[in-house]
């Protein structure tokens, strides 16, 4: 449903922005069709928050995909971390890929069909530990 939304203000050109919890639209005169935009009022929450979750993901270093229904974040040569939107939950789950390799040959899943904030969790907390061993491994590596 929110796919549909995103999909149908972007072929329109219209941005959206969030000012103090506040949507607003920019458009030119006369794009912006009437059914659209009662359903953008209709959805207003739900929009803001997907919004502000995308945001959010961007942060921690994902790339945002399908308006938010899919995230990547690659944190080695072949090695991704990524979650999806699956209705009103998700699923988040680490993969890795030989080069030239279409299919991964390990699949790791952190969290499933859980709600999105669990999932980004989880996800958050494998980069925070990911993040803490490499500082161990800089700190333990000698000059010779």
């Amino acid at each position: 449903m929110l796919y549909n939304l995103f999909y149908q203000i972007e072929n329109l050109n219209i941005q959206i922005k969030i000012k103090n919890n506040k949507l607003s639209l920019v458009y030119e005169e006369g794009t912006l069709p009437l059914d659209l935009k009662k359903q953008i009022k209709q959805h207003k929450q739900q929009i803001i928050k997907r919004l502000e979750e995308n945001e959010q993901v961007r942060k921690k270093g994902f790339l945002v995909y399908c308006y938010g229904e899919f995230y990547e974040f690659r944190y080695g040569a072949g090695a991704y971390l990524f979650i999806e939107r699956e209705g009103e939950l998700a699923i988040a789950w680490r993969a890795n890929y030989l080069p030239d390799e279409s299919r991964p040959y390990k699949i790791k899943v952190l969290a499933e069909r859980v709600p999105f904030e669990r999932a980004f969790q989880e996800a958050v907390g494998f980069i925070d530990w990911l993040q803490r061993q490499r500082k161990w491994g800089d700190s333990n590596v000698k000059a010779v």
